[in-house]
């Protein structure tokens, strides 16, 4: 399996719709999205957005901003910019306006393979962790397909995800790494 041999050689990024309800601005039930940006050699999350609606190039700019600059939480380290954005081929990944992205940052997109998600496995892998320890502990996941009355807000999941990721997923050992996310991003010197 390869590995980036540094912070910010190369970050993933992907959206996933959310195995969750939440109450819509009108009090229905909506079903939200998620978009994460991983730094592939620490396996930190540098960056996300959850959000209503389909996926675009401006969630994406959005979990790029937080990814990139200096979060004013002490516990996430994580900032910088990539030299290798590993993305799939959607629309807002392709879109003309993530390729003046990339050039006013000074970084590579790189497309994986169209039909093999294999090229951004940490990133999918961290939804999949996320949808079993995280999700599955708050109101009104789907039970059988079925999802009950939601309860949460947006701005309350995104709060959760956040306090997971900053207070869980960052700080315990990583299987495929050996140490803690947040250890291996410091460990190099960022």
């Amino acid at each position: 399996r390869h590995r980036a041999e540094r912070p910010n050689a190369v970050w993933q990024a992907d959206h996933t719709m959310l195995d969750i309800e939440v109450l819509g601005a009108d009090g229905r039930p909506e079903r939200p999205w998620l978009t994460v940006v991983m730094d592939d050699h620490s396996r930190v999350i540098a960056g996300y957005t959850v959000f209503i609606g389909a996926p675009s190039a401006s969630n994406l700019s959005l979990a790029l901003r937080q990814a990139i600059w200096r979060k004013s939480d002490v516990t996430w380290p994580v900032c910088g910019i990539p030299d290798i954005l590993h993305v799939d081929h959607g629309s807002d990944f392709t879109s003309t306006h993530m390729e003046q992205v990339a050039v006013q940052l000074h970084m590579q997109i790189v497309y994986s393979t169209v039909g093999r998600p294999q090229g951004r496995g940490k990133v999918e892998r961290f939804f999949g962790t996320l949808n079993i320890e995280l999700l599955s502990t708050l109101p009104v996941r789907f039970a059988g397909g079925v999802p009950s009355k939601p309860v949460l807000t947006l701005p309350e999941l995104d709060a959760a995800i956040g306090a997971w990721i900053t207070g869980t997923y960052h700080n315990r050992p990583h299987g495929q790494i050996g140490t803690r996310p947040v250890a291996a991003w410091i460990a190099e010197g960022w």
